[in-house]
């Protein structure tokens, strides 16, 4: 709520259930529910990930009360998580896609993915765009959409996203402050007992940048193209990280 807030009014007659339980989503939604919108993995929420089988419990409860299902692969899709898109780890398809971020490489872009069928309502005219079909965008995106396919990147991020989420589990034992790490790929979210600021200025002067989500979640997102040698380097200064904010707060 406190986000919402500095934003209200809001659009009306939009309801939230809570990610992940199933029932939560059956006793929200009503005869004037149009369509369910969700991450299959939250980002800015500390990188939840959706619990097995949900996502195919959400499409199945969508297709029999006739409700759109949207994914917002803004932040998870487009190789991320070593699938093209995220929800491919639950093979559950939806009707309507969101992307952006990195489906252009940098470039500013915005992409909306819909099933032929609901798109046929819309006549010629009905839908138009300022910037739509920018051509350097669209430029960047192929660019970056064959880099991903031809290159390796999303194998790349599979394979460099086992070696990193073994290596912040090695971490995990050895320091105490670590509650959690979840994620998938190369979109990882490490919960700390305590917040994570201090940690944060200290991996830029040790020259590795790090997000946060909350006061007290690292989140890591690192280039598709990372290297063993890159990870080596993190997981490094991580230890050397969190043993100094161990012995700051005296654990």
């Amino acid at each position: 709520p406190k986000y919402r807030k500095m934003f209200q009014p809001l659009v009306e007659k939009v309801s939230f259930a809570k990610f992940g339980e199933i029932e939560s989503l059956r006793s929200t939604i009503d005869e004037d529910t149009g369509f369910v919108i969700l991450e299959p993995i939250q980002g800015e929420s500390g990188v939840h990930v959706a619990p097995d089988g949900y996502l195919q419990d959400v499409r199945k409860l969508c297709d029999e009360k006739g409700i759109l299902l949207i994914f917002d692969e803004i932040q998870a899709g487009l190789g991320r998580t070593g699938r093209m898109w995220a929800s491919e780890h639950w093979n559950t398809t939806p009707d309507i896609m969101c992307l952006a971020k990195g489906i252009a490489g940098g470039v500013p872009m915005g992409v909306t993915l819909v099933k032929s069928e609901i798109l046929s309502v819309m006549g010629k005219g009905e839908h138009s765009s300022t910037f739509g079909g920018n051509p350097l965008s669209c430029a960047a995106g192929t660019a970056a959409l064959q880099a991903l396919t031809q290159d390796g990147l999303i194998e790349n991020a599979e394979k460099m996203g086992k070696k990193f989420h073994e290596g912040l589990e090695d971490l995990k034992e050895k320091h105490k402050i670590i509650r959690e790490v979840r994620g998938k790929g190369l979109m990882i979210g490490v919960e700390l007992k305590f917040e994570v600021k201090d940690i944060l200025m200290d991996g830029i002067k040790n020259g590795i940048l790090l997000l946060y989500s909350g006061r007290n979640i690292l989140r890591l997102l690192p280039p598709l193209v990372i290297s063993e040698d890159d990870i080596t380097k993190v997981l490094e200064t991580l230890d050397s990280l969190l043993s100094k904010e161990e012995e700051r707060r005296n654990v």
